[in-house]
């Protein structure tokens, strides 16, 4: 019987794509190793809710063994949608969604974070290690520099950090552009029940030209508010220097209803979210051992796909490298089967998005 030796596998990035393919690695008998910037698991508000769709993300925890327990803790009620009028206030009836049918329960994103770390074990997420540098080598192991100078080597490179990846640049020289809208993110910790009421069980949207609001309910009843602004960027940083960000977002809502601007109200400040995307086309040339996944691969508006597409693209790295001996040959036709399924939404998704604020 010959021995298969398996890659020494490195992932940059500790959100739900890093860590569902170290999920899926560590059960196939593989050494993985995850090294995430952020300094511990509360570090930072791991920001709004997320809507798991059972073709998509909820197929990914399936792989990784974990879509019971998932299902278990998810918010199951909170899947409602409403489109609210920005200037009378009035619920209007939508165009149903061609997934409506679909499944698609809520999680918070630290409940979902915590739900896949506790799959692992605990020495395998490293905190703290921002990736710096990488030597491609030539002939076996690449070389992984991290801020704090300290050195590693693997034979697989996986990147799934995000918008502004450390791994992409060593790929590409392709950068996210600006789409020229920016979210600002609020949170409402006790609403009352009007608040709750408006936003529903679920998540409700307005448009209202070179603005929209976003709502969503979140677990333990909390509201997370997105204040969206089409503006340039650096009229934008001018006035939140001058007034700052809650009393910037007040300004430009002034006319919408006032049950809406209740909600931007209510929030104790704000956080600025620019809003950026590759190109619908993005690809990289491939580089034996290392790759991209989620947002480093296609990072694209929020329209409810990121982090389904995400936790689609490390389960499929993660299974073929599971699945044969020739791991280099594996990453490559995942990669292929990535970036297929990124061109097959991204167009839509970008253009979608600019649409909401027409």
């Amino acid at each position: 019987m010959v021995n298969v030796i398996k890659p020494e596998i490195v992932i940059i990035g500790g959100g739900p794509a890093g860590l569902v393919a170290a999920v899926i690695l560590h059960q196939g008998g593989h050494r993985v190793r995850v090294y995430e910037g952020e300094l511990s698991t509360e570090h930072r508000a791991q920001g709004g809710t997320l809507d798991l769709h059972e073709d998509k993300g909820q197929v990914a925890l399936r792989q990784a063994g974990l879509l019971d327990a998932f299902r278990a803790i998810a918010r199951h009620e909170d899947q409602d949608e409403r489109n609210i009028d920005h200037l009378s206030g009035q619920t209007m009836i939508g165009t149903p969604r061609p997934d409506d049918h679909l499944d698609r329960p809520e999680i918070d994103r630290g409940v979902l974070r915590n739900l896949l770390l506790d799959a692992l074990p605990t020495d395998v997420v490293q905190w703290g290690r921002k990736l710096t540098h990488i030597d491609f080598g030539q002939a076996g192991k690449h070389g992984l520099v991290f801020e704090d100078g300290s050195r590693i080597e693997a034979d697989v490179v996986i990147g799934a950090d995000g918008a502004w990846s450390h791994v992409r640049p060593f790929l590409s020289e392709m950068r996210p552009q600006y789409t020229g809208i920016t979210f600002f993110e609020g949170w409402i910790e006790t609403p009352t029940q009007q608040e709750a009421e408006l936003v529903g069980r679920g998540s409700l949207f307005s448009f209202g030209g070179a603005e929209a609001l976003f709502a969503q309910r979140n677990g333990q009843g909390r509201i997370c508010v997105y204040a969206a602004l089409k503006r340039p960027r650096s009229w934008l940083k001018n006035e939140v220097t001058e007034v700052g960000a809650k009393k910037l977002v007040q300004t430009n809502y002034h006319h919408w209803a006032s049950d809406l601007r209740n909600l931007l109200n209510a929030c104790g400040d704000f956080t600025e979210r620019p809003i950026y995307t590759l190109p619908a086309e993005f690809g990289w040339v491939p580089r034996p051992g290392i790759t991209l996944i989620g947002d480093a691969a296609h990072v694209m508006p929020p329209v409810g796909l990121g982090v389904n597409l995400a936790m689609l693209d490390a389960a499929d790295v993660a299974t073929a490298l599971c699945d044969g001996s020739d791991w280099a040959n594996a990453i490559r036709r995942a990669e292929v089967k990535i970036s297929d399924r990124a061109r097959d939404v991204m167009s839509e998704a970008i253009t979608g998005f600019q649409e909401w604020f027409l």
